[in-house]
């Protein structure tokens, strides 16, 4: 039986995943190692004695967590800091045509490729000569052309698309932003006054399977630079892991920018197990001019940085095991708990000794 659900696991993720390269890449190799390691599970399963279990956790709680926390998040932090930074004038008279375009939401494909290069155009994008524009403009008057980005045909007639960041008559940037379900590409004033944009990426999703992050860049010396990277929806339901977790955000305000979390998590014993973890919480970031970067404050919330990157369809279980020790004790001491917690820590020893056997 564990092996089936392996199986669907295995399946689901590989038909899950985004149509991006680089996360196919990594998700199908994760999903087939995990794979190939839990089907030896049966043959090299050991079931180890409550004390074994308790030093287990205690051994995980003891470990540094930033490099726990660094594992998981390399995926999701590879694509948010490595979109490409642009430096590229457009002359004059092709600026014109461009800001002309953008109110028609129509392009020339010879001034688009002089402008953008020779990039690729799907057929349902072209037709006679003429190709689509998407325009999203960051200023007060989206007439002035001051800020704004632009995606050289219907950003979302595909699952991604590719969106130009422009300063003037300049492209700071170019994102390939995998959102799936349509572009939602907002903006907002920083308390310095630069201009923040943020939307959404998607890495997984499928039926009780769904990974979104926020994507924050600031305007900041004629280029846009990665603030913050942060977790928008993280769900995994039963019987598709050994934790039932769901986690959504929202952005409650932007002045500061302040982010409110619903989340809760399960053992995925049965379709019935009860929630250990069942809250809500506000988190504030504030800009630190030192870092470049939003900062959240988490000391003032209900869950810390590395507890939200547990929500991440990524292999953290040692993350949930170290940043959530305290609960996994209390869950040990309550009869509503222990006995599957005994079992869920059973089970990632067994991975990881299997993972890690020589």
């Amino acid at each position: 039986m564990k092996n089936l659900i392996y199986i669907l696991i295995f399946l689901t993720l590989i038909g899950c995943n985004n149509e991006q390269k680089t996360t196919n890449l990594k998700n199908n190799l994760d999903s087939l190692n995990t794979f190939n390691d839990t089907t030896n599970w049966d043959r090299k399963s050991v079931r180890y004695s409550d004390q074994q279990l308790e030093t287990f956790l205690d051994s995980i709680g003891k470990l540094p967590s930033q490099p726990l926390m660094d594992k998981v998040a390399f995926f999701s932090d590879s694509i948010f800091k490595n979109q490409q930074q642009l430096n590229i004038v457009i002359p004059g008279s092709n600026f014109e045509k461009l800001k002309k375009a953008c109110k028609e939401e129509r392009l020339n494909i010879n001034i688009a490729k002089a402008i953008f290069g020779d990039f690729k155009i799907d057929s349902a994008n072209l037709k006679d000569g003429i190709i689509p524009l998407t325009f999203v403009s960051f200023d007060k008057n989206k007439n002035d052309f001051k800020e704004f980005a632009i995606c050289p045909a219907d950003a979302n007639i595909d699952r991604y698309c590719e969106m130009y960041f422009f300063s003037g008559n300049k492209i700071i940037a170019k994102h390939k932003i995998y959102h799936r379900y349509g572009l939602d590409l907002k903006h907002y004033k920083d308390i310095d006054g630069k201009t923040i944009v943020y939307y959404k990426e998607n890495y997984q999703s499928g039926t009780g399977i769904c990974w979104f992050n926020f994507y924050f860049y600031k305007y900041y010396d004629n280029k846009l630079i990665p603030i913050l990277n942060e977790l928008e929806y993280g769900n995994l339901q039963f019987p598709w892991s050994i934790r039932v977790l769901w986690l959504e955000s929202t952005i409650q305000k932007t002045n500061p920018l302040t982010l409110k979390m619903v989340y809760y998590q399960a053992y995925s014993d049965s379709t019935e197990s009860p929630k250990y973890i069942n809250d809500s919480t506000f988190v504030k970031y504030i800009w630190n001019e030192k870092t470049k970067t939003l900062v959240g404050n988490y000391d003032k919330s209900r869950i810390s940085k590395a507890q939200i990157m547990t929500y991440y369809l990524e292999d953290n279980e040692l993350l949930f095991i170290n940043s959530y020790n305290e609960l996994l004790k209390n869950n040990l001491k309550d009869k509503r708990f222990r006995q599957s917690t005994l079992n869920y820590l059973n089970e990632v020893k067994n991975y990881y000794d299997n993972k890690y056997l020589k």
